[in-house]
């Protein structure tokens, strides 16, 4: 068994003396003063504290409001908008399609366009070419694409021929609308039309769509034109036969408008009916 031993080291020499009462009392009293300045130091720095984090709760409560908490116009939020929370519950379904569902995978077409065979040249296994051998399988597979598209310009050349009896010059007649030296077809007007009134393009792009596609240049004034020619065919034909058959009609599922509907003419109902 080992035991440790400890022995003080005591210094060698002359010893100092201890302090004094009054040496005690001085340093009693600066002591005190120290401890004084360390507490009133101490609480600037507390009260410096507080003020910062107070600073800094406001500064993230600015931050933290938009147009959805506050009353800042919501062009105010910029860039940086809350992300949307989905009001959809939760089904626990996985996404896509659900078991059962029919799907729309595209079907092979019994009539392609085009048909392209491609031979095997060689055996896979002996090399042997295969230039008179048997088919015995044929795997179709078809590519659905889109055709380029460009414009076509048909000349209309009107003859003119001299009578040989009377020496009077006859003229051909023009085809039913082409009266114009150069006009627009009516697949232009149809795809201008489509594209600036049913797909809502702004003139600018629907002309821009015409060169990009098919070649064609049209000014924005030639597109708003044809559009007013259609709404004016629309009106003058279309809207009154639609007008007779609805009013005509024994039953209408219309839905409530805040809109004024004017009055076309007396209505005709069952009354009006034999």
């Amino acid at each position: 068994m080992v035991t440790d031993l400890y022995v003080d080291h005591v210094p060698s020499g002359p010893q100092p003396p201890p302090p004094s009462y009054d040496e005690l009392a001085v340093l009693v009293v600066t002591l005190r003063q120290e401890l004084a300045e360390i507490r009133e130091r101490l609480a600037g720095t507390q009260e410096a504290l507080a003020q910062a984090n107070a600073e800094i709760a406001e500064l993230t409560a600015r931050l933290g409001k938009n147009a959805k908490n506050s009353s800042k116009p919501p062009s105010t939020d910029g860039l940086a908008k809350p992300a949307p929370k989905s009001r959809r519950e939760k089904t626990g379904r996985t996404p896509g399609g659900q078991p059962g569902h029919p799907g729309s995978t595209p079907a092979l077409v019994d009539d392609p366009d085009r048909t392209v065979i491609h031979e095997p040249e060689r055996c896979r296994r002996c090399g042997d070419g295969l230039v008179l051998a048997p088919v015995t399988a044929v795997e179709r597979r078809q590519v659905v694409d889109v055709v380029a598209v460009s414009r076509t310009v048909t000349e209309h050349q009107l003859l003119e021929r001299r009578c040989g009896c009377c020496g009077i010059p006859s003229r051909a007649d023009a085809p039913a609308g082409v009266g114009a030296p150069v006009q627009y077809g009516e697949g232009v007007r149809a795809l201008v039309r489509y594209l600036y009134g049913g797909q809502f393009l702004s003139k600018d792009r629907t002309a821009q769509a015409m060169v990009d596609l098919f070649g064609v240049r049209l000014s924005t004034g030639t597109i708003v034109a044809s559009q007013a020619r259609a709404t004016a065919t629309l009106e003058k034909t279309f809207l009154p036969r639609l007008r007779d058959l609805l009013v005509g009609a024994d039953v209408l599922g219309p839905r409530s408008s805040a809109h004024p509907c004017p009055t076309y003419g007396p209505r005709r109902g069952r009354r009006d009916r034999p």
